[in-house]
C-alpha cells in the first residue's frame, strides 16, 4: 500500500482492469494508462521537434526552393518562436489546466506541419509554419510534467523516465527523417513530422480525457481526489482533520478551547509541529478535555 501511494497508484479509481483485462495491481493499471501513454508522446513529440530543427534548413532550400540565406534564418526562426510559447505559456498557466494548455498547443504543432505537407511550398508558408510548429511544441514537455503533478502522479521515477524517453526520441527521429528522406526525397519530412505528432496528440488527449474521467484535481495541494473519496492532498487534508478535532472537542464557537481555552484555532493545529501537538494533547488531556489515544490522526 505505501508503494502505491508513493506512485500515486492508490489514487487511481476503477481497480486495474482496463479492456476487460485485470492487470494485477492499480500500480501498473496507472504505469499503462497514464504513464506509458505520456512517456510515448514524449518520445515522438520531441523526437520531431528536434528533427524539424535539424532538416528545416535543407528541406526549405531543396524542396521549397528558398535561397540558402532565407532558409538559414528559419531554425533561428523555430527556435524564437519555441522561447515565445514557452513563456507565454507561464501566464495561461494561472487560467488554464495542464491539459487545457496542451492538446490546443500541440493541435497546433500538428496543423502546422500538416499546413507545410500541403500547401505548395513557398517562403511565407515556410515561416508561418515554422513559428506554428514552433509554438505548439514549446508547451509540451513542461506541462506533461504539470499534468502530472496536478493529479499526484509525478513521481521522482516518472520525472526520469520523462528525461530519458525524450533522449531516446532526440536521437533515434532525426536519423529516422534522414533515412525517409533518403528514400523518397525531402517531400516526405513534412507527413512523417505531421503523423508522430498526430500519433502523440491522440495519446495525449485520451490521457487527458482518462485523468478528468477518473480523478479529481486537487487545486490546494496537487493531490488527487478519486470520484467519491476525500481530498488526498497534504495541506488540505491536515486542516480538514484539524476543524473536525476541534469541532468535536469543543462545541464553543470561540474555537478550540479544550486545546488552549479558544486561542488555538484548526488551521494552528495543522501548521503546528509534531512536538507541539504533543504538548497540547498533553495538556488537554490532563484538563479531562480530550481521550489520550486513537483520536488523533497526524
Amino acid at each position: 500500500e505505501k508503494e502505491g501511494a508513493a506512485d500515486g497508484s492508490s489514487r487511481a479509481v476503477g481497480g486495474s482492469t482496463v479492456l476487460g483485462i485485470d492487470l494485477g495491481s492499480r500500480r501498473a493499471y496507472v504505469r499503462c494508462t497514464v504513464h506509458a501513454p505520456l512517456l510515448l508522446t514524449t518520445t515522438l513529440c520531441i523526437g520531431a521537434e528536434i528533427a524539424y530543427a535539424a532538416w528545416v534548413y535543407a528541406y526549405a532550400a531543396h524542396h521549397a526552393e528558398m535561397r540558402s540565406d532565407e532558409a538559414a534564418y528559419l531554425s533561428s526562426l523555430y527556435w524564437s518562436a519555441f522561447v515565445v510559447g514557452r513563456l507565454s505559456a507561464t501566464p495561461l498557466a494561472a487560467y488554464f489546466s495542464p491539459g487545457s494548455i496542451l492538446v490546443p498547443s500541440l493541435a497546433l504543432e500538428v496543423l502546422s506541419l500538416l499546413a507545410l505537407a500541403l500547401l505548395p511550398p513557398s517562403s511565407n508558408v515556410m515561416r508561418a509554419g515554422t513559428v506554428g510548429a514552433g509554438v505548439g511544441v514549446s508547451m509540451l514537455f513542461s506541462n506533461i510534467l504539470s499534468l502530472l503533478a496536478r493529479y499526484g502522479l509525478l513521481t521522482t521515477a516518472m520525472t526520469g523516465a520523462l528525461g530519458a524517453f525524450a533522449a531516446i526520441g532526440h536521437m533515434t527521429v532525426p536519423s529516422l527523417a534522414g533515412a525517409a528522406i533518403d528514400r523518397h526525397g525531402y517531400a516526405a519530412l513534412m507527413p512523417l513530422l505531421c503523423a508522430l505528432n498526430g500519433v502523440g496528440l491522440a495519446l495525449l488527449t485520451a490521457v487527458v480525457l482518462h485523468l478528468r474521467a477518473n480523478f479529481h484535481a486537487d487545486e490546494g495541494s496537487g493531490g488527487a481526489v478519486p470520484q467519491g473519496g476525500r481530498r488526498l492532498g497534504g495541506r488540505s487534508k491536515r486542516a480538514e482533520e484539524a476543524r473536525r478535532i476541534a469541532s468535536e472537542w469543543s462545541p464553543s464557537p470561540r474555537g478550540n478551547s479544550a486545546l488552549d481555552g479558544g486561542s488555538f484555532s484548526g488551521e494552528d493545529w495543522a501548521e503546528a509541529g509534531q512536538g507541539e501537538r504533543q504538548r497540547l494533547l498533553g495538556g488537554a488531556s490532563r484538563r479531562g478535555s480530550a481521550p489520550t489515544t486513537g483520536t488523533v490522526v497526524v
